[in-house]
């Protein structure tokens, strides 16, 4: 029985794992996707570094400044929860460790930069999509 129980939870934990891993792939396939043009100067201005997670906020404000014209609207419900737990566990680091420290080997800051350019390229694909968009209109 004991060994049954032992063998669900460690196929439970593998396949939560699995989807957590996957999840996090496409955010990493979406920002490796997104072409360096014209649409990065406009992301470099609206967020003059986007290694620093900070930024996160302004540019999801921005976000739902958007509109979704095509609506082909992107969830980033997950991102905007995966960044809270970023932040609490910065926070936790910076209780266990010391205030400003690198808490977890400077882990979270990592992920934090990585949800902010995630919401930067779904940012300029929406606005690029709302660009071809008007275009479309205007050749009526």
């Amino acid at each position: 029985m004991f060994i049954s129980a032992f063998i669900l939870v460690i196929s439970f934990a593998a396949m939560v794992q699995f989807a957590v891993f996957s999840w996090r792939a496409g955010l990493l396939r979406t920002i490796a996707t997104e072409p360096i043009g014209d649409q990065a100067e406009v992301t470099a201005e609206i967020s003059h570094n986007l290694l620093n997670g900070k930024d996160f906020a302004d540019i999801n404000s921005l976000q739902s400044l958007l509109p979704d014209l095509k609506n082909a609207r992107v969830n980033l419900r997950s991102v905007r929860v995966y960044y809270s737990f970023l932040k609490a566990m910065n926070r936790l680091g910076d209780f266990i460790v010391a205030p400003g420290a690198d808490g977890f080997g400077g882990w979270t800051s990592r992920e934090m930069a990585l949800c902010t350019q995630y919401t930067a390229a779904v940012l300029s694909q929406r606005l690029r999509s709302n660009q071809e968009l008007a275009a479309e209109v205007r050749s009526y």
